[in-house]
């Protein structure tokens, strides 16, 4: 079925973000940089495709002008000139991959075996990303040498809508789970008292934050902090909110006022150890529900006791520089 320009038009400003319009055109390599470049490199490729968009539809029609064109640039070169566009692409797709499979290797030791030596997958990142943009349109490129790149003569190969989306699926699937295993295991966040956080704690944490639990009552009087302070104080008021350290929950969990010191925390968890004992409860429902209020009163006990003991630490190096 011939490929419409007002088609593709329509598509690349509805869905050219994520390369709707490539994947129109047949052009699933495009199609999949465009969606892992955030409408590639930022939308300065979805704005040359504006131009480039009749092209395209000739190339994936084959029209007459179009073979007529391909056919004259094959003849007079033997192989595709050099296009300073086409290799910033593949220096940066090359290098965003090449960057996201280093991420994505848990720095940490995971159920006790190191995964450093994953990091031997980093070049295949990058080769496998300076190959696909080397292999859209009418050029054919190996996967590591420049020198072995020529013109791709074979007509476009025709296949199943099916086995497209399966492909591309599979594609966005492996570069998804490397972001997530990135976000998982990598990556840190910094609170309101320069500290570094896991994000998967910080958002385990906001689960059970009061920003998420009152969210419509927070937003409110974050909007009146705003235009009393301002960003910058809006923004360390927000972090706080979200309590990604998991403090604030922490100290509800205790009962206790943020001001509480390190004596009244221990004071208050003895306290209240004492009193949901599962021991001191003969019911087998009553023991259950002691034992899990019990193991959440240590488990908040243990996290305010952390951070207060690294917040001191901090506080001493301080004092002696």
């Amino acid at each position: 079925m011939a490929k419409s320009v007002l088609v593709a038009y329509f598509l690349w400003f509805t869905g050219g973000w994520f390369g709707l319009h490539h994947f129109y055109l047949g052009r699933d390599r495009q199609a999949f940089v465009w969606w892992c470049l955030f409408a590639g490199y930022g939308g300065v490729g979805w704005l040359g495709d504006m131009f480039r968009i009749p092209k395209y539809v000739g190339e994936a029609n084959m029209d007459e002008k179009y073979i007529e064109s391909i056919t004259e640039r094959m003849r007079k070169t033997a192989k595709p000139p050099f296009s300073f566009y086409r290799f910033i692409g593949q220096i940066v797709f090359g290098n965003l991959l090449a960057w996201v499979t280093y991420r994505a290797v848990p720095e940490e030791p995971v159920y006790g075996y190191s995964l450093m030596w994953l990091h031997i997958l980093i070049p295949l990142g990058s080769a496998i990303g300076a190959h696909t943009v080397g292999n859209i349109g009418r050029e054919k490129a190996a996967l590591v040498f420049r020198r072995y790149v020529e013109w791709n003569r074979e007509p476009p190969k025709r296949r199943s809508l099916y086995k497209r989306i399966t492909i591309l699926g599979s594609c966005g699937m492996i570069y998804l789970s490397l972001w997530g295993s990135f976000l998982y295991f990598n990556m840190e966040m910094t609170n309101e008292h320069g500290e570094q956080i896991k994000f998967r704690e910080s958002f385990y944490n906001l689960l059970k934050s009061p920003l998420w639990k009152e969210l419509a009552d927070s937003l409110g009087k974050l909007w009146q902090y705003y235009r009393i302070h301002g960003w910058k104080s809006l923004w360390n008021e927000i972090l706080g909110q979200l309590d990604p350290m998991g403090e604030r929950n922490a100290l509800s969990v205790l009962d206790l006022p943020s001001s509480a010191s390190q004596e009244e925390i221990t004071q208050r968890w003895r306290q209240l150890s004492r009193k949901y004992h599962p021991d001191k409860f003969p019911d087998p429902e009553e023991k259950a529900a002691a034992q899990a209020k019990f193991m959440e009163i240590k488990e908040a006990y243990d996290k305010i006791s952390v951070i207060n003991s690294k917040r001191k630490r901090k506080s001493s190096r301080s004092t002696q520089d």
